[in-house]
């Protein structure tokens, strides 16, 4: 259950939107401060747009771009219609959802004809408000029409659609303490400075001053403007040059004056600037400064906003919630400054619905305030962790600490592939390159180490997320056994069952697969380009004849020159150099000219199962060498 803050005694709490735009019909439950990932073009601006649309400062116009077309379709037909559903509840002392709005409280007074009365799943009566945003076409105006209306139920999902409505329509001003602010990617305090309706405007066009501080104000910049003139040599003669308004416009014109500073305090605001500078440097304004800082600084002055207009409203009597909508807070800063940025919007007042292409950003939000937007066939759909499925807190650590804090970058892949240790997260991004023609990170790829047998977490995530993954498993018993167990904990089908899953056959690990598969030549190759050595081999084999063996290989004494020996120094010296050897063993083997033997059985198997599930069609023609 979401904790919300209390301060307003309401929270939004669920989002629901159809036929608007990829978002075909989708659900979002939101927390206090809600971050949706995914990659581009998910839907996630969608979705904000269409909250703007419902509940938005100044609501957003629709029209027909914003109609969902489906595939095969030129325009979307008349009688498709977009909604927008929104409920909120009374939010109690200990910031979870109340049964009831207080009696006589703001919200009551403001809504109370349009409550709604439910019950929950313990069969408790529930008090909440629920309204829906339409886009429809209609004849008689010859254009697409929007109405908000209240929602005479809260339905489950499968049928929310057919929800009936009360006639009765939403006004503005119960819309209103709930509006909707929405920052988008390009903002720029800069701009904010000198545009009309931005939120430092909103601030500043009005100072709180009293009327005598005004008047004398107003009057020391009339004489400022006096002195200056008189003293200018060039603001004189200008003046002069445009007296001849007067004989040409109007007879009776009072005549020509030029103001260098405005004389009005309400017109002085607007030209109000900011400089700032960092620790030993000169001072300039946020005009010369980078976006990052233009950004930031935007975002800051929204925060000031908010906490302002809570407080003014609050000293007034009534009552208000903001909602932020905040697109890529992260746009042009730097990784620490994004770390940095969570905190800043965790203090701002109200509740925050945050879109983020940011591992470091989405690294630092709880498991319970991520929302991931796929996009699949055309259409959005949206995942959310059910944390209730880990009953053990160890698991809990494990996902936020081992995964999200660290490898956050999956969140937003297309497919996330799983492997055990260092050699495959070196080799297998160069096999990869050679049989789709393109790098992991242009295909959206993926490819993360688990550090031994720790698949769990990364599993569970990707599996709940929906996100396609795979894994490719040494042959070993004990890694097989500790794999099968972390499926079965994850809620999946044995090994053998899943066919995202390619275990090197008959018990062996990567390398030593390699050497049954008939790769000595590559291999030695590779031995010499890593040591720089012409025979590297021959050499490690003298060096290492007869030498003690660990107890972990059976002890006894190295045998390289008996029958098998060379195929035995040969799994030695690439387990002693695994990091080294990975690059060019896996470049040697990708840039051999016959394709069957480009890459080993089972990165093949793996790569086609990839291929299948993703509809990655294999590069026809193989890359150069050094295109790999």
């Amino acid at each position: 259950m979401s904790i919300y803050a209390t301060s307003s005694g309401i929270a939004v709490t669920d989002v629901r939107v159809s036929n608007f735009r990829s978002l075909a019909n989708i659900e979002v439950v939101l927390g206090d401060l809600t971050v949706l990932i995914g990659a581009n073009n998910a839907g996630k601006t969608s979705f904000l747009d269409a909250m703007f649309a419902a509940i938005g400062a100044g609501r957003k116009n629709l029209g027909a771009n914003d109609i969902r077309v489906e595939p095969g379709e030129s325009f979307a037909p008349k009688d498709r219609t977009v909604v927008v559903d929104v409920r909120v509840f009374p939010i109690g002392p200990d910031g979870k959802c109340a049964l009831a709005f207080p009696p006589g409280s703001f919200w009551t007074t403001l809504w109370g004809s349009s409550f709604i009365i439910d019950m929950d799943e313990k069969m408790d009566l529930i008090e909440f408000i629920a309204f829906r945003t339409t886009l429809a076409w209609s004849d008689a105006k010859g254009d697409y029409v929007v109405e908000r209306k209240p929602l005479k139920e809260w339905r489950s999902f499968d049928t929310w659609r057919e929800t009936p409505l009360n006639e009765k329509t939403i006004t503005a001003a119960q819309l209103e303490p709930i509006a909707l602010h929405y920052i988008d990617a390009k903002r720029d305090l800069d701009d904010d400075l000198r545009k009309a309706g931005s939120f430092w405007r909103r601030m500043t066009d009005d100072l709180g001053l009293e009327h005598a501080d005004i008047e004398e104000i107003e009057a020391t910049l009339s004489q400022i403007n006096q002195q200056i003139v008189e003293k200018s040599e060039v603001l004189k003669h200008l003046k002069t040059g445009l007296s001849d308004l007067q004989n040409v416009v109007s007879a009776d014109s009072a005549g020509i004056d030029i103001a260098p500073v405005a004389r009005q305090l309400r017109d002085l605001s607007k030209g109000i600037d900011v400089s700032f500078s960092t620790c030993g440097a000169q001072s300039f304004p946020l005009s010369r400064h980078g976006m990052g800082t233009r950004s930031l600084a935007s975002l800051l002055v929204f925060r000031a906003f908010a906490s302002w207009r809570d407080k003014k409203v609050k000293e007034s009597g009534d009552m208000v919630h903001s909602v932020l909508a905040l697109e890529e807070p992260e746009s042009h800063l730097h990784p620490q400054a994004q770390r940095s940025l969570f905190g800043h919007i965790k203090a701002i007042t109200g509740q925050r619905v945050v879109s983020t292409h940011s591992p470091y950003f989405a690294g630092q939000a709880a498991l319970s305030d991520l929302r991931l937007f796929i996009k699949q066939g055309g259409d959005t759909t949206v995942a959310s962790l059910d944390l209730k499925q880990l009953t053990n807190p160890d698991h809990l650590r494990q996902l936020q600490e081992t995964v999200i804090e660290s490898r956050g970058d999956l969140l937003f892949a297309t497919a996330v592939i799983l492997f055990e240790g260092q050699t495959e997260e070196q080799a297998l991004p160069i096999w990869a390159k050679a049989y789709w023609g393109a790098s992991i990170h242009e295909l959206g790829f993926s490819f993360v180490r688990v550090n031994g047998d720790n698949y769990f977490p990364f599993i569970w995530l990707a599996k709940s997320m929906g996100i396609p993954w795979f894994i490719m498993a040494d042959g070993e018993p004990i890694p097989v056994t500790r794999l099968e167990a972390a499926l079965k904990k994850a809620g999946c089908e044995t090994a053998a069952k899943c066919s995202n899953v390619e275990i090197v056959p008959n018990g062996e690990n990567f390398e030593s697969h390699l050497i049954a598969n008939g790769y000595m030549q590559e291999i030695e190759v590779a031995l010499n380009v890593m040591s720089g050595k012409e025979n590297f081999l021959d050499q490690y084999i003298e060096i290492h004849h007869g030498k003690a063996q660990s107890k972990g290989n059976g002890g006894g004494f190295k045998d390289y020159k008996s029958a098998g020996g060379r195929e035995r120094a040969t799994k030695d010296a690439m387990d002693g150099a695994k990091t080294k050897l990975s690059k060019p063993l896996a470049t040697t083997i990708s840039s051999l000219k016959d394709p069957a033997r480009q890459f080993p059985p089972n990165i093949r198997a793996l790569f086609e199962v990839i291929a299948a599930k993703q509809g990655i069609a294999k590069l026809e023609a193989p890359l150069a060498p050094e295109d790999i």
